[in-house]
């Protein structure tokens, strides 16, 4: 149990909790807001909208991947199958922790106007953050998780009729897209178990660059 305590403290656990208390209150109050992404090149592409709520989800699952980064990792690689299980869970809660923060005030939306769909693509965008903060590191990773999210926005807003073939749905929709979401998840919920939460080559990027 010392192990686990110390890994525990060590994740800056308690941090994650009060930051996810933090930005679910600001999600609740501008829960009914949005981003609109429109560049005005194409004509016939509609232009893209961004709830503020799922992109405050985005940026929570960014933030936790940092909090949650090993710190001890040269003792942590060492340890057997507890600390590996205790690194799934972990990154399972920096998956699962922005859906609060996503559907927080879905029950103030008016009526006929459902965010459901905003559920599968927290869980999509929580896979591939903490996916790319295994293999890459939280900095590198979530750097590249929110500008492929952003870069989503971009194409749905300069192709027409693209929606059908990217990992999200776009609002407005009426169901979400679990594909994307049961494949990201448990593929890093498995690298997160390989690597105990940060890959060698990731350690000696961030060791490199100074972070």
């Amino acid at each position: 149990m010392t192990t686990l305590r110390l890994v525990l403290l060590a994740r800056r656990v308690p941090m994650l909790l009060l930051l996810v208390v933090a930005v679910t209150g600001v999600s609740y109050a501008f829960y009914r807001t949005a981003i609109n992404v429109d560049l005005g090149v194409n004509p016939f592409a509609r232009p893209h909208k961004i709830p503020t709520p799922e992109l405050i989800a985005v940026v929570t699952g960014v933030l936790a991947s940092a909090i949650l980064r090993p710190r001890c990792w040269e003792w942590e690689r060492l340890g057997g199958i507890r600390v590996r299980l205790l690194a799934v869970v972990l990154a399972a809660t920096a998956i699962a922790l922005p859906v609060l923060p996503a559907l927080v005030g879905k029950h103030t939306m008016p009526a006929g106007i459902d965010l459901w769909w905003i559920l599968p693509n927290t869980l999509t965008m929580g896979g591939f953050t903490l996916l790319l903060s295994a293999l890459l590191g939280p900095p590198l990773g979530g750097a590249v998780s929110i500008a492929g999210y952003f870069a989503l926005a971009l194409t749905d807003n300069l192709l027409t009729n693209v929606e059908p073939y990217l990992p999200l749905t776009m609002y407005p929709a009426q169901h979400g897209k679990w594909v994307p979401a049961l494949c990201l998840v448990p593929t890093a919920l498995a690298v997160h178990f390989v690597t105990r939460g940060l890959s060698s080559w990731a350690y000696r990027l961030e060791r490199n660059s100074g972070t």
